[in-house]
């Protein structure tokens, strides 16, 4: 970790590393953006497998061992399977690959053995018509038929669930019993990220036209949809992804399936770059940090203004290394939060500096 933030006691507390190794996935879920996970980000933005290296090997000398590669989608990546093997030869024990895209099944077994350790597939509801009506495109058997690839890998399997109020709440239990009969390892329920549209850009203009709603008329309390899990359950525990991140509620069935809880009303982790943000309580806070497809760190899903560019450093080693240490500490010295997402919480202001080079 940085020394400075040795020196200041502050506790070891890593976040998850997630890539946007591309900056476009060819869908328009109305819950989403044109970006995915990076902040706005221009349509045909990649990352070369030397620069996701150069700034990963950083990440990881850190202490850093896992990685998640998302987009935009991997799937559409052209180097990924070179991707994953040079980030195993760089230390990584654990690399997950999260893709909706039906050409990550075609790519299954080849990323399997170039030493992917979890594939992640979003699937929201098992009826064709409202797939196409929730992202845009008619391909729910298509997508189906890659989960079954990447799961006949012997690689686990998650998919994940965006949980939208009369939307497809109704389906959470045949989702879950599809997974589990088709060997998913995990499905994991997430409630819709209500600010999302707050941020640069979003398909919800989408969501306006198709359905007259926004984003956070979709909200709808997980818990409020797992009874029937918790009575099937062999154990039930509570576990965080990396340092921080909402704390999710596990439930684990005899057959040793997973049903995940990520619901935001659980609390998350907030820093330096959130104090005094208009958005203060966000959704997903301090969950990661993240690479985006056009070489900056982002904190948050939703400002841009406070991402710190990287590609005057990347062949610098010093100076990427510091850069790196100064963005960890807003981590490190993040603060747990557990007010409602609605309610906001006066804090002082003491914005993440820049790195001056």
């Amino acid at each position: 970790m940085d020394t400075k933030t040795e020196r200041q006691g502050l506790p070891v507390r890593l976040p998850q590393f997630r890539v946007t190794v591309n900056s476009r996935c060819g869908r328009a879920c109305f819950f989403c953006r044109p970006s995915g996970e990076a902040v706005a980000t221009g349509p045909k933005e990649e990352l070369s497998v030397a620069e996701l290296l150069a700034v990963a090997s950083a990440v990881r000398r850190r202490g850093i061992s896992a990685i998640k590669l998302t987009g935009g989608d991997p799937a559409l990546y052209g180097p990924l399977e070179e991707a994953v093997v040079r980030l195993r030869e760089a230390g990584f024990t654990e690399i997950e690959v999260i893709s909706r895209h039906p050409r990550i099944g075609e790519r299954a077994a080849a990323l399997a053995a170039a030493g992917v350790t979890q594939f992640n597939m979003s699937i929201d509801t098992l009826d064709a018509g409202l797939h196409h009506e929730i992202c845009g495109v008619d391909d729910l058997g298509a997508v189906q038929g890659a989960l079954r690839q990447c799961a006949a890998t012997g690689v686990p399997v998650k998919v994940n669930m965006v949980v939208m109020a009369g939307v497809n709440d109704g389906e959470v239990g045949a989702l879950a019993q599809w997974c589990e009969d088709q060997g998913v390892a995990t499905l994991k329920l997430l409630d819709v990220i209500k600010d999302l549209d707050a941020g640069a850009e979003s398909f919800a203009r989408r969501l306006a036209i198709k359905r007259g709603a926004v984003i956070r008329d979709l909200y709808v309390p997980l818990e409020s949809l797992v009874g029937r899990f918790r009575s099937r359950a062999v154990s039930v525990e509570s576990r965080s992804q990396g340092g921080l991140g909402h704390p999710m509620t596990v439930l684990t069935m005899a057959s040793g399936f997973e049903v995940v809880l990520k619901d935001s009303r659980a609390g998350a982790w907030y820093g330096d770059v959130c104090r005094d943000c208009p958005l203060f309580p966000c959704h997903d806070a301090l969950m990661a940090l993240r690479l985006t497809a056009d070489l900056r760190l982002q904190f948050c899903l939703l400002r841009e203004e406070i991402s710190v560019p990287l590609d005057l450093v990347l062949r610098d080693e010093a100076a990427l290394d510091l850069v790196l240490g100064r963005a960890l500490a807003t981590y490190a010295s993040a603060t747990f939060e557990t007010p409602p997402p609605d309610r906001a919480v006066p804090v002082a202001r003491r914005m993440l500096p820049v790195v001056a080079l």
